[in-house]
């Protein structure tokens, strides 16, 4: 795959979680009651292991993965969650892990953030190597027991943090989440330091910019 087409698959990653954190903010903040997406993320998250697939066996577990798709499109979504499980098991190429994310996703618009959270956090260490496949799990598992309520904050923290460091592609989304869990936990001096420093860095995008901003403002700083 061409660099160009990985730099686009990168930036539509990017811009469906944004959305999925802007999601959250309301929900949490803003006092509207959102409704879970399926995410439309995991051909991208797959981006890295697409370049491995054996043609043939690409084109079988493409379809696989399709059919799928279309059953959680369709309203199936218990049929959807076999299929998915089913090809995370079967599958011998980045399908599987696709479909890993597919399926987690699916479990949290069922209701099961629980089983949700488990198999984001599974994926994460079964992909600890790629830091792309990694801190998208992380962060998307962290989306989930936030959006859930009652999750634990320390193990939440640890988790988001790991992937907060200045070299890590997911850093500013961690971050951002890290500055929310702060103020569920009460910790505005915290968490209005994490959104003042979002707000204030150049580099971060301009979405998470902006709602830093706006935190800061919420938060009276």
């Amino acid at each position: 795959m061409a660099d160009h087409s990985e730099d686009a698959l990168i930036r539509e990653v990017n811009d469906d979680l944004r959305e999925e954190q802007m999601k959250l903010l309301w929900k949490r903040f803003g006092g509207y009651i959102m409704s879970v997406a399926v995410l439309i993320v995991v051909i991208v998250a797959g981006y890295q292991g697409w370049k491995q697939y054996d043609v043939s066996t690409r084109g079988g577990e493409g379809e696989s993965f399709h059919a799928a798709q279309q059953l959680a499109r369709s309203g199936d979504v218990d049929g959807a969650l076999q299929a998915f499980a089913q090809l995370s098991v079967d599958a011998t190429s980045g399908y599987g892990v696709l479909a890993q994310f597919q399926q987690a996703a699916l479990m949290a618009v069922k209701g099961d953030a629980v089983g949700a959270a488990l198999l984001y956090q599974r994926i994460a260490r079964d992909n600890a190597g790629d830091v792309a496949l990694g801190g998208l799990a992380t962060v998307q598992g962290a989306m989930v027991e936030m959006n859930a309520g009652g999750y634990d904050v320390g193990a939440v923290t640890l988790r988001l943090q790991a992937i907060s460091g200045n070299d890590h592609p997911y850093r500013f989304s961690a971050r951002e989440l890290l500055g929310l869990v702060a103020m569920e936990s009460g910790d505005t001096a915290q968490a209005l330091e994490l959104f003042k420093q979002l707000s204030d860095d150049a580099s971060a995008p301009g979405g998470i910019r902006d709602r830093a901003k706006n935190i800061v403002q919420y938060l009276g700083g």
